[in-house]
């Protein structure tokens, strides 16, 4: 196990080598105290097929700005009858009192459990992760994924029980697509300070807004999202609310003058940023990240200045939050960062401006670095016979709306970054990349779409099918949009559904939904429709009322199933706690059988 460091993390460390039977670690000097210890919760992020990153909190009673000595445990079952490896590690005042650990040398496709306990006893909760299979091991893979947690909606009474219900048991890993906080006011909670007037006062309010999630709102109450985080392991990512929702949302548009301030987003002279200077290179961007990195269980990698980001300059010295992980034979998970390297969200007057400029071909959403990455994990996996290749992404590549039209809001990709998208798609169809799932949250409902995309650069409007490929949109864990919903139910969606997928085809835009003879696809199923399967129509596919999270199960022989569950909205600052009336239900699922295993 070896400690994340950066910057006075790594400074106000003091390592020694600490010889394991089959984990290869080196650990934090501690000092070892006596007060009364409170965790906060445990997380683990970031599994391979031999490591990963172990977090906690934690303070001692009347020292709370002192390091404290921790031991963790590691286990193979949730007794701890046998404890594979005890390791001390301290906690990082500098960085609000967290621990974060890396743990190698772990053995494949193993489910293990951990906690960590104080010098005066106290044990915090215990967490579970499983370590990804081999990619030559063709066995079922289990996920789920959601995000986007306003601090209005706390305790968020979807995610009760979460890991011991059906719906949510025995998962390999979740992925959290961002908005893990909102810096926004909610009941007991004020707004946190303005990040570029006042960065130091902003990064301990988002610490706060952070730790607020992860605690009961009233005593004895549900904890939010702590026993989510320990039920499994974790990928997160970064999103705009992370990031302020302002200016820093777009970590490559100019910084502006002084740097931070940002630009004028109405101006086409910014609509592409050759450099010098990016939002995401200043102090207050930096900031931001690090209280993102002080509570999410991410590994924590920075870009270096060599020939390789020489011809990106908005990559140089960045922290490296995209990554790619097989899990099996079946499956490869790519995490993708399209926020810390687009370009300025477009706007016009008020609002924001999703025409013409959205096509200019310079424009980035992920970087050139980054792309190039992602399009090379892409075409590798197909040709290691990879079946699904699974990205994830915080904002919507599906087109809802015409071009121009505002239906696509401008921070997602077919709304402001539409050449890149079409880019990207392109050389997935040129290069025959089969079998493209892309998950992505955001827009704070669930829907499923195909994808399409322009095949003439020269002509965006006109669209083609990505062949095969499809993308799931879901969330939120509870935010605003679906408590605006009128609830009535299956016949009041269906209506809605019906409405959006005849605009759509009178815009010429491919309707809501999978198309009913869509490759592979078994066993629709929506709750109040019975004859889904047999009609397959646009409702089966949405679900715009819920607080919800999808599951996806990959079989051994590559079948994907698609079930997402969920809750009714409830409205801001009800608080609602869990209750009989608001347990997890299915609301809609179907199958993909590959052709190879048909």
């Amino acid at each position: 196990m070896r400690p994340i460091t950066a910057g006075t993390f790594m400074r106000q460390a003091c390592y020694r080598a600490v010889l394991a039977s089959f984990l290869a670690v080196s650990v934090l000097c501690a000092d070892v105290g006596a007060q009364a210890t409170t965790f906060i919760g445990v997380a683990a992020g970031d599994p391979t097929e031999e490591a990963v990153v172990l977090w906690t909190r934690a303070v001692a009673a009347g020292a709370p700005g002192h390091a404290l000595a921790l031991t963790l445990q590691l286990a193979a079952e949730p007794g701890f009858r046998t404890v594979l490896r005890s390791v001390m590690a301290r906690t990082v005042p500098e960085r609000d009192g967290v621990l974060k650990m890396e743990v190698s040398g772990l053995p494949a496709g193993q489910r293990f459990y951990y906690r960590f306990v104080a010098p005066d006893a106290v044990v915090s909760p215990v967490g579970s992760f499983r370590t990804a299979p081999s990619p030559q091991d063709c066995v079922r893979v289990s996920f789920a994924f959601s995000g986007d947690a306003d601090g209005r909606w706390r305790p968020y009474p979807l995610l009760a029980g979460f890991g011991a219900r059906p719906e949510s048991r025995d998962l390999d890993f979740f992925v959290y697509l961002g908005d893990t906080l909102y810096e926004t006011a909610s009941q007991g909670s004020p707004a946190a300070a303005d990040p570029f007037t006042d960065p130091q006062a902003a990064l301990a309010d988002y610490r706060r807004k952070y730790r607020e999630n992860l605690e009961p709102l009233r005593p004895g109450g549900h904890p939010g999202l702590r026993d989510f985080y320990a039920a499994q392991a974790n990928y997160t990512l970064l999103d705009n609310h992370e990031l302020g929702n302002r200016q820093f949302q777009s970590g490559g548009a100019p910084a502006g003058d002084p740097p931070g301030h940002g630009v004028d987003p109405g101006d086409p002279a910014n609509d592409i940023n050759p450099g010098p200077g990016f939002i995401n290179q200043t102090p207050t961007f930096r900031a931001l990240m690090q209280a993102y990195k002080d509570y999410q269980p991410v590994r924590e990698r920075r870009l270096g200045a060599d020939a390789l980001f020489a011809a990106d300059p908005r990559s140089l010295g960045t922290d490296r939050l995209y990554l790619a992980q097989r899990w099996g034979c079946n499956m490869v998970f790519i995490n993708a960062d399209d926020r810390s390297y687009r370009d300025i969200r477009l706007r016009r007057g008020l609002g924001d401006d999703t025409g013409a400029r959205a096509d200019n071909r310079a424009r980035t959403m992920l970087g050139a670095t980054q792309l190039a990455w992602l399009k090379a994990q892409l075409l590798q996996a197909q040709r290691e016979g990879v079946r699904w290749k699974v990205l994830a992404l915080s904002s919507p590549l599906d087109q809802v709306g015409a071009i121009g039209s505002g239906r696509d809001s401008g921070k997602s990709w077919s709304g402001g970054y539409r050449a890149e998208r079409s880019d990207l798609l392109r050389f997935i169809v040129e290069q025959r990349i089969e079998h493209v799932l892309v998950l992505s949250t955001d827009d704070h409902l669930n829907r499923v779409n195909e994808l399409t995309y322009a095949p003439d650069p020269a002509r965006p409007a006109e669209i083609s099918r990505v062949p095969g490929a499809f993308t799931i949109v879901a969330g939120p864990l509870g935010a605003g949009g679906p408590d605006g919903f009128p609830g009535l139910g299956f016949p009041a969606v269906r209506a809605a559904a019906a409405g959006i997928a005849n605009a759509q085809r009178q815009a010429g835009v491919d309707p809501l939904g999978l198309d009913p003879t869509f490759p592979g696809l078994r066993r629709v199923r929506r709750a109040g429709h019975p004859e889904a399967d047999q009609a397959r129509e646009p409702a089966d596919f949405y679900s715009p009322d819920t607080f919800n999270f999808v599951r996806l199960d990959i079989d051994a022989d590559g079948t994907l199933h698609v079930a997402t569950h969920g809750i009714r909205a409830q409205s801001a600052d009800s608080h609602a706690e869990p209750s009989a009336q608001l347990t997890p239900e299915f609301i809609l699922g179907f199958d993909i059988v590959p052709e190879e295993a048909r």
